[in-house]
Parts: C-alpha cells; sequence; structure tokens
C-alpha cells in the first residue's frame, strides 16, 4: 500500500475493510422519524441539485424507488454530477436514469483477496445481497 501511495499517478490509498448491512430503516438509524426536508425547505424542492453517494452491497435500478418516472417534477441530472454509471454484463446500459444518476463497483479487492464469491457477488454495481441499495 505505501508504495503505491508513493506513486505521482496515485491520489489516494484508504485502507479497505468488510461490512455487514447495518439498516434498512435509514430515516429511524439518522433520528429524523418525519424526514429531513421540513427544514430544508419543504417537500417541493426537497432534494432539488442534490448528489447523494452510498457505498453500499450493491443496488438494484429495477427497484421501484429508482424509477425516474415516479414523480411529475422530472429534473435533469445536475450538471455539476461528475460521476460515471458503469456498464457490465450484470449492469448493461440504461440502468442508470435521472434518479439513479451513477453507480461503479469496488470488487477488485475482494477478488485479490480472494473473498470475492461470484456465486452471490457481482463484479459489477448490481446488488448480489438482496438489500437493494
Amino acid at each position: 500500500a505505501e508504495k503505491l501511495a508513493n506513486k505521482k499517478e496515485v491520489a489516494k490509498v484508504v485502507p479497505d475493510f468488510s461490512v455487514r448491512t447495518a439498516t434498512t430503516h435509514t430515516p429511524a438509524f439518522l433520528g429524523l422519524p418525519a424526514g429531513a426536508w421540513v427544514v430544508e425547505g419543504g417537500p417541493d424542492v426537497a432534494g432539488k441539485g442534490v448528489v447523494i453517494g452510498f457505498i453500499d452491497t450493491g443496488i438494484d435500478p429495477t427497484h421501484p424507488s429508482f424509477a425516474d418516472d415516479s414523480s411529475s417534477k422530472l429534473y435533469p441530472v445536475p450538471s455539476h454530477f461528475s460521476g460515471i454509471c458503469e456498464v457490465t454484463k450484470d449492469f448493461p446500459s440504461g440502468s442508470c436514469n435521472r434518479k439513479l444518476i451513477g453507480a461503479r463497483h469496488f470488487a477488485a479487492s475482494a477478488i485479490s483477496r480472494g473473498i470475492f464469491n461470484a456465486t452471490q457477488n457481482h463484479a459489477s454495481p448490481f446488488d448480489g445481497d438482496g438489500h437493494g441499495t
């Protein structure tokens, strides 16, 4: 890791470790049972222009939560978004939309350490855990 960190083309090296899914009830976990949008201007502008990033077990782009037609207000992808929607066999072109604007996978570490389970995990952004996101 130190050798890699000293290379001029490497911006940063961060330790990698395994984690378990901690919650499926994020608002309650964060102590926001009524949500956070009231203090941020109300539901009419809730999240406008905000890009949120998650590190997770993966994502299922077919889940209704990620459909970009679920609202009467269809916003474009923010112009300041600089991420990518990584296309793989398990995460084909079209998996991202105006709601799920980017997705990447970071399976290389698990693969190199021999802990990648190809029968359960995907070397793609797709969720193999069943958690969805």
